[in-house]
């Protein structure tokens, strides 16, 4: 792609226009191409072939939808996702970032996390970060630590298996999470 040019070809089939749309951005976005009203267009002009110009604000729309997993609107940037994690810290008492689901852990330390905290027969909330790129990536930021699972218990980050593991061994643990557990109850 040629940001200098106004159109780009590139040959594709139906189901590799979503990459070469997205790869498009990336590069034309790089480069500076967009000015403070982007638009980007793709027309088809035969079977196989694509022509890719920056004309259309409804397919640059339909983009962001499609790269976002939700509407133009939905986009999110990296201070957008960082309130979304300090809105499920805030909310939740006993907050897991995890591989995968409570009842499916996707990795080792997953797992442990979660038999730790099953352990103390509280409810927790849990947060997939697998089926969210975004949260994946911006707990690490958050928490400035570099792993997942990562734990949080009122409001504080605690730390991952590891640390949990530890906690759960010297009794640590049971104390921060007796004492969310009677405030709840109160």
């Amino acid at each position: 792609v040629q940001t200098t040019s106004r159109f780009a070809t590139m040959m594709m089939t139906p189901y590799t226009t979503l990459l070469a749309t997205t790869v498009a951005v990336v590069l034309l976005t790089d480069a500076g191409a967009f000015t403070a009203q982007p638009s980007f267009g793709v027309q088809t002009t035969s079977r196989f072939a694509t022509t890719l110009s920056m004309s259309d604000d409804d397919v640059l729309n339909k983009a962001i939808e499609m790269m976002s997993g939700g509407g133009a609107d939905e986009f999110e940037t990296p201070d957008m996702t960082q309130a979304r994690i300090q809105t499920l810290v805030d909310q939740n008492p006993v907050l897991l970032f995890m591989k995968g689901a409570k009842s499916f852990p996707q990795c080792g330390f997953s797992d442990t996390a979660t038999k730790i905290l099953g352990s103390y027969e509280l409810d927790f909330h849990a947060v997939d970060v697998l089926a969210d790129q975004a949260i994946r990536e911006g707990v690490k930021t958050y928490s400035q630590w570099p792993t997942i699972p990562q734990l949080y218990v009122d409001g504080e980050f605690i730390g991952g298996s590891d640390i949990m593991i530890e906690m759960y061994e010297n009794g640590e643990l049971k104390e921060l999470i007796e004492k969310v557990a009677a405030s709840l109850e109160a």
